[in-house]
């Protein structure tokens, strides 16, 4: 199972239980009550993705769909995993015609009218998915910024007059985008702080043109204590393919060093 609570981001709090000793564990530690409540629910293992959406008095008038590399729970698992979302340019296709389908179902039915919502969820075969979670909110991270980088357009200004106003633009996808996330390779348990990066010359030679936004770890930064890690690189092409491949080589050659 996955224990979790029902308010959360970033996958925080978030266990899994691979047997009844784990959940006696869980329980023994985190007891839970009317103030800490905390959801069960199946373990499933899959691609994992993300479905953000914009509703107009009940109404779909656009989606954004994003994939995780890899999915979050293994990154919370494995600290040193460093990690990406990738949002390919074309996401009208059969593949994502069942998550088009439930996405606004699932969204309409928990009672969203206006507003810009985040869906966590998974696939599990050819024509089966499931829903992990929905917020009534924009997404956290850089995703925000990475709808921004694949529309041309501002969702940090375009959120508030949504709300306000009932108006948003439906905008074109116009690129493929994905951020990479570095996280340090942690060598003690306490307080740390980075010794080196590694890598960054090569990224900056190889990738450089593709680079749209970025926030580079530095030396005697302290450590991060959240799961995006010490920083980030965004980048951007009108391939998917690109973006994909450049996702992979960048968090291969990059690496953070703490102590």
């Amino acid at each position: 199972m996955i224990a979790k609570p029902p308010a959360g981001a970033g996958g925080k709090g978030t266990y899994r239980l691979d047997s009844a000793r784990d959940l006696e564990s869980l329980l023994a530690s985190f007891p839970p009550d009317s103030s800490h409540p905390v959801l069960l629910e199946e373990f499933v293992s899959g691609a994992e993705h993300s479905f953000d959406s914009v509703l107009i008095r009940g109404q779909p008038v656009w989606y954004s769909i994003s994939r995780y590399m890899p999915p979050p729970l293994q990154v919370l698992e494995n600290p040193w995993i460093q990690w990406c979302v990738f949002l390919p340019r074309d996401v009208s296709g059969p593949e994502y015609a069942a998550i088009r389908e439930a996405g606004f179902q699932a969204v309409r039915a928990l009672g969203l009218e206006t507003g810009l919502s985040h869906m966590e969820w998974f696939q599990l075969g050819a024509e089966r998915i499931a829903i992990s979670e929905v917020g009534a909110r924009p997404p956290g991270a850089q995703f925000t910024s990475l709808m921004s980088w694949a529309h041309d357009v501002d969702f940090y200004r375009a959120w508030p007059r949504l709300m306000v106003f009932e108006e948003f633009k439906p905008p074109p996808r116009r690129y493929a985008v994905g951020a990479a996330y570095f996280r340090g390779q942690r060598s003690a348990v306490g307080e740390q702080r980075v010794r080196a990066v590694h890598g960054l010359d090569e990224a900056q030679r190889r990738f450089g043109p593709l680079v749209v936004e970025a926030r580079l770890p530095f030396s005697g930064q302290a450590a991060a204590d959240g799961y995006e890690g010490e920083g980030y690189v965004i980048i951007r092409d009108p391939a998917s393919d690109v973006v994909e491949n450049a996702l992979r080589d960048i968090v291969r050659i990059v690496r953070v060093e703490l102590g």
